[in-house]
């Protein structure tokens, strides 16, 4: 048999991946001897007899909350000289690197190795994070995992090599918020009893404030991190490895204040952390770049623009310096600091610089640092609040056409405009309620000069057209928005309900045509965008839009027909209520059965409308039906009401809601109306009595006769009946 190479030893506890994991070892079971060892730790048995299959050896481990003790489980059981570990959520991508190195002999170099395990942040792939953990070392008799969480091997001795070999990792991939937290929550525990059994060792300290971090619960993560700096300052222990962890124990205050919004209290420990005795050693420098990009967020918040740039110069630099070197990177730095280095934290620290620039009106420079990025890289969304900084100084300084031609290029990207939209959206109100008129204008122009296709930039051209400085003729501007409009109806027709009322201003106040373009748009999109925007608008700005439409709009156009419908009936439906009696509630059941039969009269014979209504589309029948409901009311027939309630609410299901709302109004009508004739009836058959006893007994006659129309079978008028027989 020949000597194994290989061990590779996997926890699996049947995650969704498990399988695409296993497969993935097939690449070395292939190539070279290697043995596979699966750790148990939860699998159903179906499971567990498929993964079986795959594997050398399966041993099953009791969970107890100790990743170290169920690694060390399956590093037991190893035999080859060298030793890997992974999870069931990884897979491998082809390492054909790892292969060559075993089989060409060079593993008999190196003592350990690294390749990359790439983070996911999406399920769809495209934002990650890389990490570069050893997860390979040749096998001695001492080694051993290390850590309850987070766990590492021990003994780990150079030299190393780093392949670019790399496993898909979807571990991070987060339901929502609550998700990540509740694993952040997990993995408290477990470090706080690291932290008591390894008292001093900076690893488990910056380990315990990144999961306070992720909860962002600063406050604690400040109190973590500064304990962990004063124990260690005292103990001085794990030298080795100390300058990485414990450099991010100051990062994670930085960050934490930062978050807190505390900038005088952020810009002392940054002071403290660029002196420290960490800052002074070689391989400090990766860590203390991060200390740099963090200036640069704490001086752009502080508005010390000047300073912000200043300290991204310095990042920037070493970011170059070191981009490829990702030894240096890795033995500098430790969980937070670990994508010092990766683009998509590089792009924040640029996008904050670029805003104290912009505020500079450096273009040269503005220019120079914009461009150093690849606007095409999908990783660059997600810089919402430093984008909105960026537009922010961008309508702050005078205008140049080169802040225009930055957020087209922002706009421009993939899912661009998904995300620059409520940024700009959020500035205009802002900047309204603010009263910055100067702003909203900048804003604006730099909007309306975007070429994407987008209603929110067709809305901003049409405002910037109407208070743009009066450059050309009044013919010509009028001559311009007349083209924005029909633009707008033209690729935008289904959202042509939504356009704001401060649009639709500026068609008025120029007094634009714009019947003809309306009339171009096809009456089932109308019928159909109308009944969904309905449903879903606020039903306070209705009437003036309504009111509005009726000022330009042929009432005979069967667009302004359906709209009247479909306003009325939405008033109706979506009433929580906005009217309370059943007066207000009827006059508007009549005015929809009067606008619905008034579209449909032409459509129809009288003889389909009045014999044969069953036939007819279920919005005509409602209306006929509410013409016999009104019959009834007009007659006071409360039994053809409740028929015609009845057959209402079979035929229109859209208005059940409102037929059931005004069914309880009637009942209670009703009640009302019967309560009142009890009322008066015993006050009249009170004066019965009183005018029997004064033997006025012919009044008392003439009373008992007209009460006997309301209560002909009361008992009591005909106790006075016999009575007055008698006698």
């Amino acid at each position: 048999m020949s000597k194994i190479l290989l061990s590779i030893s996997m926890l699996i506890s049947g995650k969704e991946d498990m399988f695409k994991s296993l497969e993935s070892l097939k690449y070395f079971k292939d190539a070279f001897p290697t043995e596979i060892i699966l750790v148990d730790t939860g699998c159903s048995s179906e499971q567990r007899i498929k993964a079986s299959q795959y594997a050398d050896k399966i041993v099953e481990f009791k969970w107890c909350n100790d990743f170290a003790a169920a690694r060390n489980c399956g590093l037991k059981q190893a035999h080859g000289e060298w030793f890997m570990y992974l999870d069931d959520d990884e897979w491998f991508e082809n390492p054909q690197e790892i292969i060559h190195f075993f089989t060409s002999g060079e593993y008999r170099e190196y003592n350990c190795a690294s390749y990359t395990v790439r983070n996911y942040i999406n399920k769809e792939g495209t934002m990650y994070n890389d990490s570069y953990p050893s997860r390979m070392v040749k096998l001695e008799k001492n080694t051993k995992f290390i850590g309850k969480i987070h766990e590492y091997l021990n003994p780990y001795r150079l030299p190393k090599k780093t392949f670019s070999d790399f496993v898909h990792h979807y571990g991070y991939v987060y339901k929502d918020k609550e998700d990540r937290q509740k694993h952040a929550r997990r993995n408290l525990e477990p470090l706080r009893l690291m932290r008591k059994e390894y008292p001093g060792d900076p690893r488990w300290m910056c380990q315990l404030a990144q999961e306070y971090y992720g909860l962002e619960d600063y406050e604690e993560t400040i109190r973590v991190c500064e304990n962990g700096l004063e124990e260690w300052e005292k103990l001085k222990k794990y030298v080795v490895y100390a300058p990485a962890h414990v450099g991010a124990l100051y990062a994670y205050i930085l960050a934490s204040l930062e978050c807190l919004k505390r900038y005088k209290e952020e810009e002392r420990w940054l002071e403290k952390a660029l002196h420290s005795s960490l800052a002074k050693m070689p391989e400090m420098e990766p860590t203390v770049a991060f200390y740099w990009l963090l200036a640069t967020g704490l001086y752009s918040n502080l508005k010390d623009y000047e300073n912000c740039w200043k300290f991204f110069e310095k990042y920037f630099h070493s970011v170059e310096k070191y981009k490829d070197n990702r030894d240096a990177i890795e033995n500098g730095t430790a969980t937070i600091t670990d994508g010092v280095y990766q683009q998509r934290i590089v792009y924040g620290g640029i996008l904050r610089s670029l805003e104290s620039i912009v505020r500079m009106e450096d273009v040269d420079l503005c220019r120079k640092v914009f461009y150093l990025l690849d606007w095409n890289d999908s990783r660059l969304l997600r810089q919402t609040e430093v984008e909105k900084q960026v537009v922010e100084a961008c309508c702050s300084v005078d205008y140049h056409a080169l802040w225009s031609e930055m957020l087209q290029t922002l706009v421009s990207r993939p899912g661009g405009m998904q995300e620059m939209y409520p940024i700009f959206l959020e500035k205009e109100i802002e900047y309204k309620t603010q009263g910055e008129s100067a702003k909203l204008s900048r804003l604006r122009r730099l909007v309306s000069e975007l070429d994407f296709p987008h209603k929110y930039i067709l809305y901003t051209k049409i405002l910037w057209m109407d208070m743009a400085p009066d450059t050309n003729s009044e013919e010509e501007r009028k001559d311009r928005l007349t083209r924005l409009f029909a633009q707008l109806f033209e690729e935008y027709p289904k959202e042509l309900m939504e356009i704001k009322a401060e649009v639709w201003n500026v068609a008025d106040k120029w007094q634009l045509t714009l019947e003809p373009m309306l009339q171009k748009i096809d009456f089932v999109v109308w019928r159909r965008e109308l009944e969904r925007w309905l449903l879903e608008t606020d039903f306070e700005n209705v009437p003036k839009w309504q009111e509005r439409i009726s000022n330009w709009k042929n009432k005979e156009d069967i667009r302004y027909k359906a709209l009247n419908i479909k306003c009325i009936e939405g008033y109706l439906r979506n009433s929580k209520p906005p009217f309370y009696g059943i007066q207000e509630v009827e006059q508007l059941f009549w005015q929809c059965s009067d606008a619905i039969l008034d579209l449909y009269r032409p459509c129809y014979t009288q003889s389909a409308l009045s014999d044969t209504p069953e036939l007819l589309p279920d919005e005509i029948q409602f209306a006929l039906q509410l013409q016999t409901l009104r019959q009834a009311r007009e007659q006071g027939s409360d039994r053809e009401v409740l028929e015609a309630l009845r057959a209402l609410n079979d035929t229109y299901e859209p208005m059940n809601g409102v037929i059931a709302y005004y069914a309880k109004l009637y009942r209670e009508e009703v009640h009302n109306r019967n309560d009142e004739m009890a009322q008066l009836a015993a006050g009249l058959k009170k004066n019965v009595r009183i005018l029997i006893n004064a033997g006025k007994l012919d009044d008392a006659k003439n009373v008992i006769t007209q009460l006997e129309q309301f209560i002909p079978d009361d008992e009591e008028l005909q106790a006075f009946k016999e009575e007055l027989q008698m006698n």
